[in-house]
């Protein structure tokens, strides 16, 4: 008696895939990161971990960098704070974004309040001659084209050719040779004299200007001394 024929149905098997994420190599501290945590500029398409490039923008804006350029030596691109909105402080891309406004306005619109413990910039957007300002800051009344506390009893002219203007401008002289025989650098921007207590040579002026110290140029991406060879 023969039994009856079986036939074995097909078993499926379930293929074996292992998914592993891809990563890539950051330029600035060389570990392998996933490309989700990884930072590029679309137009150098060059690595950087979001960890690194943000200490990267955080220290340059520290030393009052404006320009930014991609970390990689060979590059000579900028950065610019919509390409890193995504993974840096909203109050740092404010506050970068003004700077490089600041940056922009030309040097005969900008105008700094006098008084020694404030420093503000004002910026002048009519045509007008502006002589009596409030600063905004500290709300104390200078002379704008005097560059001087406000002389409310004479006129601009008359503070000028007075004692105390020409004692304003023996000062200004003195401060001239001071600076010549100190050696002291001049921004190539704004022209204001820059003592240098100590530090590299990178200098960052209040006017958004970046130039070397020792040279007195400006202070761009590589920048390589020629008095440092």
């Amino acid at each position: 008696m023969s039994s009856p024929s079986s036939t074995s149905l097909p078993t499926k098997r379930k293929k074996a895939t292992t998914t592993q994420s891809s990563k890539s190599i950051c330029g600035i501290c060389f570990d392998s990161v996933t490309v989700s945590k990884i930072f590029t500029n679309t137009s150098c398409n060059h690595p950087f971990c979001t960890r690194c490039i943000s200490k990267y923008v955080k220290l340059q804006r520290k030393d009052k960098v404006v320009k930014l350029y991609c970390p990689d030596p060979q590059c000579s691109l900028k950065l610019k704070p919509q390409h890193l909105q995504s993974i840096l402080p909203k109050e740092l891309i404010v506050e970068w974004e003004s700077a490089i406004y600041e940056s922009s306005i030309s040097l005969r619109k900008k105008i700094y309040c006098p008084y020694k413990n404030c420093s503000v910039m004002l910026v002048n957007d009519g045509e007008e001659v502006v002589t009596s300002c409030e600063c905004p800051s500290c709300h104390r009344l200078f002379c704008a084209q005097c560059k001087v506390p406000w002389h409310a009893d004479m006129s601009c002219r008359r503070f000028q050719k007075s004692t105390k203007g020409q004692h304003e401008k023996e000062l200004d002289e003195k401060f001239i040779e001071l600076a010549k025989r100190k050696k002291w650098q001049k921004c190539p921007k704004c022209s204001m004299h820059v003592q240098r207590n100590g530090g590299c040579e990178h200098i960052s002026c209040r006017c958004g200007c970046n130039f070397c110290y020792k040279c007195g140029k400006d202070w761009i991406h590589g920048h390589i001394c020629k008095y440092s060879r």
